[in-house]
């Protein structure tokens, strides 16, 4: 009877194994994704819709929480009142709770921190600033099958003074 309790004992421990290896194979992702911009000033009543390139590294710590590494580049400027306004870089760092609503669909946040360098000019005269900023953003997935995703978000990247910078990223991630 020993001998029975202690296979039994060893297939069920395997067994526990085997799944939670099975589940931490696709903790890592990553997705790719553009970036509609809007930057605005209020002191000075201007607003900039610039278009950014914006790359995640994220890795699961627990079926409702992730961390997340994020870097975008600008791709495309807007001129405003003849200045032309361009965000030469953003990263930053989050904490990302989420939530399957359905196999397919998983809702989430993001609360972190952000750093955005942006770059103006009009004519031979050009000035860029780099600032930082707490940072947080809300989205949806939606699971195509268990490896590709396509995601919405809107963030914002920057809220201070009298300037926010926020974007609207469509893209498409892999979990690896």
């Amino acid at each position: 009877m020993k001998k029975i309790t202690l296979i039994a004992a060893a297939a069920l421990l395997a067994a526990g194994a085997a799944q939670a290896q099975s589940q931490a194979t696709n903790a890592i992702y990553g997705e790719v994704g553009y970036t509609f911009a809007k930057i605005k000033d209020e002191s000075v009543n201007v607003t900039a819709k610039p278009g950014l390139i914006r790359g995640i590294v994220g890795w699961d710590l627990h079926p409702n929480v992730a961390i997340e590494g994020l870097f975008a580049g600008g791709v495309s400027d807007d001129t405003v009142q003849g200045v032309k306004v361009k965000v030469s870089r953003t990263y930053g760092f989050y904490v990302v709770p989420k939530y399957n609503v359905t196999p397919e669909v998983e809702i989430f946040g993001r609360l972190g921190y952000a750093d955005s360098k942006i770059k103006a000019s009009a004519g031979n005269i050009s000035a860029s600033s780099s600032d930082s900023s707490f940072s947080w953003g809300l989205g949806a997935k939606y699971n195509f099958n268990k490896q590709v995703y396509g995601a919405l978000d809107y963030m914002s990247y920057y809220d201070k003074d009298s300037t926010k910078a926020t974007g609207v990223t469509l893209s498409v991630g892999y979990r690896f």
